[in-house]
């Protein structure tokens, strides 16, 4: 019997992300990442049989240039999920009001688009807390999936707000409650207080997938920085120990940045905001490795939405 896992998502256009800063383009930013990204990951799922659940922000709705490119993904029969509304990076700064309209706007601008409600939510950047458990259950959400139990979250909070100088307040956070760092990391079912405690009277959680013991990254973006090799390495732990799989993408991952037509939209180091591996790689290296990291889980795994999967924890 197969192991079980599943791909995500989180749609993050330029635009969600920078909110203009960086692009050197009259007119500011084009969409037509959205459809390249969407399309082009379609296509790569499509090869292997696989629906995905695909993390969306509410603004990126109501652009007309998007919604042939949304309604398209979820006719195909790929999960649309909550990403919030603006792609509000500093969420676990908000308060709870604050947090529940960014919620409730994607909501309403998922079910405007595709005639249906998300289920289940992010935040962006990973960066939750714990009081987002009882918004999410008075929504009627099913899972929450913001939950990154990496050992390297000191550093990583530290490299964020070292590198995103030109934001300011909540902005420059990320990851979420420190403590999270030691969630568990096989899904459960949460407490009614804490996304990042086992209990009840809480959402099921299904959090990002890192390598067991050392609890490393183990997502596109990092496979891009750190080579096969490294994957390969994560990967036999993961399957040794017959760990389940949260295999996370970004829109940016199946995005040529590089290509002229979009490169000028593209921020640099130097604008005060962190400029991932996957806008600096062309897509002709990264689809590969793509390819390659899914041929390797698909031998082991069986593949799932996370709404299906959610069902399955008690």
């Amino acid at each position: 019997m197969k192991l079980r896992a599943a791909i995500s998502s989180d749609i993050d256009t330029l635009q969600s992300i920078y909110g203009g800063r960086g692009c050197r383009r009259p007119g500011g930013y084009t969409f037509d990442e959205m459809r390249i990204g969407l399309e082009n990951f379609s296509a790569f799922l499509e090869a292997f049989g696989i629906k995905a659940t695909l993390f969306m922000v509410g603004a990126d709705f109501a652009r007309a240039e998007n919604q042939a490119a949304i309604r398209a993904v979820a006719s195909a029969g790929h999960e649309i999920a909550n990403h919030t509304a603006t792609h509000a990076q500093g969420f676990r700064r908000l308060s709870p009001a604050e947090k529940e309209t960014e919620i409730a706007g994607m909501e309403d601008a998922c079910a405007a688009l595709v005639g249906r409600r998300p289920v289940g939510f992010r935040s962006p950047g990973w960066n939750v807390s714990d009081d987002v458990v009882q918004i999410l259950k008075r929504r009627g959400y099913v899972y929450d999936s913001s939950i990154h139990p990496l050992s390297v979250t000191p550093l990583f909070k530290l490299l964020h707000w070292l590198s995103t100088t030109s934001r300011t307040g909540g902005d420059r956070t990320t990851l979420g409650e420190m403590r999270y760092m030691l969630a568990p990391l096989k899904p459960y079912r949460t407490a009614a207080d804490s996304l990042g405690r086992a209990g009840s009277g809480g959402l099921v959680e299904l959090p990002l997938t890192v390598v067991p013991f050392v609890r490393a990254p183990f997502w596109a973006t990092f496979l891009l920085a750190t080579g096969f090799d490294v994957f390969k390495v994560s990967y036999r732990m993961l399957r040794s120990l017959g760990y389940p799989i949260q295999y996370t993408f970004h829109l940016s991952d199946f995005v040529d940045y590089t290509h002229p037509a979009l490169a000028d939209q593209v921020p640099t180091r130097g604008d005060g905001v962190y400029v991932p591996q996957a806008l600096r790689v062309p897509l002709s290296a990264k689809l590969p490795l793509f390819r390659r990291a899914l041929d390797t889980i698909a031998a082991d795994y069986e593949f799932s939405t996370l709404h299906e999967w959610a069902a399955t924890v008690g």
